[in-house]
Parts: structure tokens; sequence; C-alpha cells
């Protein structure tokens, strides 16, 4: 409930600062936040416990948010250097921080599942971040040069790196990634000998 609080107040602030009310979408701070928000919402609605790998794959784009913003947006300036409560301050500092810091505290101290998760599903969840490359070169090539975040980061930038430069970094960020989720996968794993896990669920007689 805290995070579905945290990303909604987030959300809201983003769309408020950018008016036209589908802006937000294009970003991969707004769709990561959603998936959390929502998968949150499916988790108080559905009260079961969900596979690891699904967990996983929404934590490891939370996490990525953060990790992006912070060392490639705000290139490892201190989060509180432009944090206020008007315009973007607000929502960046909920969606790009605290979000992705509950998530990761849930992922390895909350929420014990029955099994561990299989090392193969950090392939998985590179799937999302790749469709979403795509989605943003297609979108920035259909629409004109002056369009609202024609490219939605800088390292996407065609006009400025050329398809080859965005490939290269492409590659760069999904290396990283996969390193991401073996990390978090590893993180889980390392905790999980240590706090007990719930028992696995069983079908009423």
């Amino acid at each position: 409930m805290a995070v579905i609080l945290v990303a909604v107040v987030g959300l809201s602030y983003t769309w408020v600062a950018l008016a036209d009310p589908l802006n937000p979408l294009v970003l991969f701070t707004v769709q990561s936040n959603l998936l959390l928000a929502g998968y949150c919402v499916w988790r108080v609605v559905r009260r079961g416990r969900p596979t690891p790998e699904v967990k996983g794959a929404v934590t490891l784009y939370i996490v990525i948010t953060g990790l992006v913003w912070h060392f490639l947006r705000m290139r490892g300036a201190s989060p509180f250097e432009r944090l206020s409560f008007s315009g973007f301050g607000l929502g960046n500092f909920l969606l790009h921080y605290v979000t992705p810091i509950m998530a990761v505290i849930d992922w390895l101290f909350l929420d014990r599942t029955a099994h561990r998760p299989r090392w193969a599903a950090a392939f998985g969840w590179l799937v999302y971040p790749m469709a979403y490359l795509v989605f943003a070169l297609v979108r920035g090539a259909l629409l004109p040069p002056d369009a609202w975040k024609r490219y939605p980061y800088p390292f996407l930038d065609v006009d400025r790196f050329g398809y080859g430069g965005v490939s290269l970094m492409a590659v760069a960020l999904a290396a990283g990634f996969l390193l991401l989720g073996f990390g978090l996968i590893a993180l889980h794993r390392a905790v999980d000998r240590r706090v007990p896990r719930a028992p696995a669920e069983t079908s009423a007689p």
C-alpha cells in the first residue's frame, strides 16, 4: 500500500507538471512506476504469492529507472539537489529514488516466496527494456524534429549519435541490465539463506 501511495503521488506530480495527459506515457520512468503500482495493486487485490520471476522483473525495471536517472541524468549528484514541492521536483524524487528503494527492500526482505528466482529469469527480464528501445526509436523516427521528447532520453538521440552510436549504447545498457538482473537474483538468494521463507501454498482439501 505504501508503494502504491508513493507511486501515485509521484506520477500525479509528473502528470500535472507536463500538462498533456499523454506525454508522460513515453517515459520509461512513468511506465516502470505504473508497472510497479499496478503489480502492487494486483497483489493487494489477489493476496496471492507471485512467482519471484514476475516480481523480479518489476523490481529490475524500477531499479533501472533509479540508476539511469542518478548516474546518466543527474551524473551522480545528490538526490536532494533538485528536490522541491513544485514542478518536477517532488515527482522526480519519488519516482526515481523512493519507489526503487522501496521495491528493493520488498524484494530482499519482505514477502518471502516459496522458491528462489531462477538465474535464467534475468534473460527474460530484458524483453521489456528492449521493446521500449524499439518503441522509442520508431516513435522518434516518425515524429517531426521539434516534437516534445522526440527521443525520450539523451542517449537514445539518433540525431546526435546516429543509429550506430545508439546501438552501441543499447548493447552496453543491455549488458548492464543483465548483470543487474543477476545481481538482484544473487542478493535475493543470499538473503534467502538468512531469512525464513514462507511455506509453499497448498490447495485446500
